[in-house]
Order: C-alpha cells, then structure tokens, then sequence
C-alpha cells in the first residue's frame, strides 16, 4: 500500500504524464446475434518500466493525493479519445464510461468537463452511457443533480452494483436509469443456485416494468450465458466473449464465434426445455387430474385416506392438502416420503388440520372468482417445509357436490410451470 507522501508523488506523475491506457470490452445482445457497445475502462503504467498499476492501488493513491477527479477525467479522456476510431468503424456503437460516485460533486459543479470534451472529440453523447457506482456515493442529493445535468445533455444513465449488498432500490426510482448492470457477484455459478436465479428473474421483471434495460456483467463461462439469457436479460459482458483489450482487428473476432456458437446452443436448449417441461406437465396434470377423479367420487371423511396412499406413490410431489369452500384445511398435509422438511419447526412446519387459508391468493383465485377451475403460484417460500416452492390448487366437487380446492405443492426447482 502506498504511503500518503508517495502516493502524491506517483499519482501526480502518472496524471502529469497521462501514462493511462484504455482497454474496451463489448457488450453483446444475443437477440440482435451482434455487438451493443463497449465499456470503456483504463489502467495506469509506471512511467519508467511501462508496468501496468493495478485500477485498486492507482485510485487509492490518487484519493490520497487528492487528485481522483483528476485521475478519473484522464481515464475519461483517454477512453473517448481511443473510442473516436470504434465509432466510426461501428456508428451505432454505445459506450459505457464508470463514475466515481465520491466526486460527482465536483464533477456537476466544474463547467461541463465531460460534454466538453465529447464535443471536442465529434462524439455524439446520445452514443455515451454514464455508468454510476453508486456504492461510493456520499449525497444523493449530488447525485440527483449529477444525472439530471448529464441527461439533459443527452447521456444515457446506468447503475452499476446491481445485485451486490450496496445496491440500493431507491435509486432506481430517484435516477430511473436506461440500465442496470447486473453485478458479477451474482451471476458467477448462476447457473446452479435457484436462489441467484429467482433473484435475476425478479430483476427483470422489475427493469421490464421500468422500461430499462439490463446487462448481465462478468460473464465467463457459457452456462453462465446460457442462463442469464434464459432468465431474461437484454445484453451481456465478460470474459467468456473478450477480456478487456485494446482497439485492435482481433477485438472483433474475439467474441464473433463466441455469439454464433452461444445463439447455436440457446435454440437448441430451449428447444429441448421446451420438450421436457410439455413432458412433465403431462405427468403432473395427470397425476392431478387422476387423484381429482378419485377425490370426486367419495366424500370428505376418506380424503385424507386417499392423499395419505398418493404421497406414499408419488415422491417427486412435496405435499398434498385439501381445502373446503370456506378457506378451512380439510385434511392434514401429507409429504412425500422422500421429502425432507425444515429443521426450525418453529418457523416452517406443515399446517394442520383446520387451518384457515381464506387469505391465500390461490383460495380467493378460485373460490371467490368462480371463473377459474385451477390456479398456479409464483413461486415462493412454503412455510410447510422452508423449501421455494409453487402450489397448483384445482377446484372439484365431492359426492354431495361440496366444493374443495385439491392443493399440490412442488418445490420450485422441480417445477415445469
């Protein structure tokens, strides 16, 4: 770590000396099978032996030296002078340029610096995306007036840190941003953690509800691809198409083939999903459709005979209940065999026998509508078992033609739905 002493010295000369080097690394869009933009990022080189500085160490040294505007206006520079050639080779190119949320302050009350020096350099700002790391702002009130300034200038406006512990929801509604960068720490192994996944999905929705766009940053393998284009997002970044480089021919070809064999591989993927989920929505609505059948012909006294020898023969179904026309639990709920529950029963055991459920969505759905003869949920925390889950109810009639909802929960993971 640098000493304050030095760090004033070093700083100031590596700013002094622009000795910063612009890297670029694209953004794609599987839908267009094609390029989006860049971000555009920079590193420091030691004057003497060309060393590249690690971004940590050169942005600690310039915030001791009280020079990080400085350092960030250079980076800024020397990516829009290098970035002038990319436009022109790819005219509806974006580029991404990151803020440092601790001097946005300054940056709104100096004279323009940034519109300045895109006009100086025939830069359109329409094709300039202002990328703001909002876990190092200090005053949201800076920066309110930092993205009002600058979208009046005709920047688009993302935030960074999406999905990381310093992300805070209400700055969407404070800045509404063209973007939200999906952060690395939640795409990495995406893939296999349902949790990861649910979270993204929410996020989606929530950007499609906004009318903003979403990219999923850090990207380095293709499962990773693979899933976050599956859960919804508009455009991707990292590794797996280019590390970050500069302008050369073969930044092009880097992530070229990258993009025909991913798009290969999604259709097929989906396809294949596709198959699987008609598959299983056979089985499960014929499991359903069976046991209600079953349930239809004999009266209330024997339902829990018949859900206890369902659970007993289908394992790949968590639970099985059964409510009457008031909300009231009919029967008790009956777990498959091979499920394993939560171990705080204080918080997540399953509802017994009298239980009222008149204020779940899936009684009033269909009970209280009429319309519907059977409803899915969203999936959610049960609090039967402490697994994600969704519950499938269908409304029937038994013997004396009472009416009951039949209710199958299955654990998310598993779900076709």
């Amino acid at each position: 770590m640098f000493k304050t002493t030095q760090s004033k010295l070093n700083i100031r000369k590596i700013i002094e000396g622009e000795s910063v080097t612009a890297l670029y690394q694209p953004i794609i869009s599987l839908k267009r099978k094609g390029l989006i933009g860049f971000e555009g990022l920079a590193h420091g080189v030691y004057p003497d032996n060309k060393a590249v500085i690690p971004a940590e160490e050169l942005s600690l040294a310039a915030s001791q030296g009280g020079l990080s505007l400085a350092l960030d206006r250079l980076r800024r520079k020397k990516v829009l002078e290098q970035f002038k050639p990319i436009q022109e080779a790819y005219p509806d190119t974006m580029l991404t340029l990151s803020f440092d949320g601790s001097i946005l302050g300054e940056e709104v009350e100096g004279s323009g610096h940034l519109i300045q020096t895109v006009k100086n350099m025939g830069l359109n700002p329409w094709n300039i995306c202002i990328e703001i790391i909002e876990s190092k702002v200090d005053n949201v009130d800076e920066l309110q007036k930092f993205v009002d300034t600058y979208r009046d200038y005709g920047f688009l406006i993302a935030l960074e840190d999406v999905g990381t512990g310093h992300f805070n929801l209400n700055h969407i509604v404070l800045l509404k941003p063209d973007i939200m960068k999906v952060d690395r720490s939640l795409i990495e192994g995406i893939q296999d953690n349902f949790y990861k996944q649910q979270i993204l999905k929410s996020l989606v929705f929530l950007c499609r509800t906004l009318g903003t766009m979403i990219i999923a940053e850090g990207v380095e393998t293709k499962e990773e691809a693979l899933t976050v284009l599956q859960l919804g997002a508009d455009m991707l970044q990292g590794d797996y198409f280019s590390k970050p480089q500069e302008p050369s021919q073969s930044l092009q070809e880097s992530y070229t083939d990258k993009i025909t064999d991913l798009a290969a591989t999604f259709r097929t993927g989906v396809g294949k999903k596709i198959r699987i989920k008609r598959v299983n929505y056979t089985k499960y609505n014929s499991m359903i459709e069976e046991l209600l059948t079953d349930l239809s012909q004999t009266s209330a006294s024997a339902f829990d005979l018949k859900l206890f020898q369902a659970a007993a023969r289908l394992p790949f179904i968590e639970c099985f209940y059964i409510i009457d026309e008031k909300g009231i639990q009919e029967t008790k709920t009956y777990f498959s065999k091979n499920e394993d529950l939560h171990n705080n029963k204080l918080m997540f055991r399953p509802a017994p026998k009298g239980t009222d459920h008149s204020m779940k969505d899936y009684y009033y759905m269909l009970i209280e509508d009429g319309v519907e003869k059977s409803y899915i949920t969203e999936p959610y925390l049960s609090m039967a078992s402490g697994n994600l889950g969704v519950t499938i109810s269908t409304l029937f009639t038994d013997t004396l033609q009472k009416k009951y909802l039949f209710c199958v929960d299955i654990k998310a993971e598993k779900s076709v739905y």
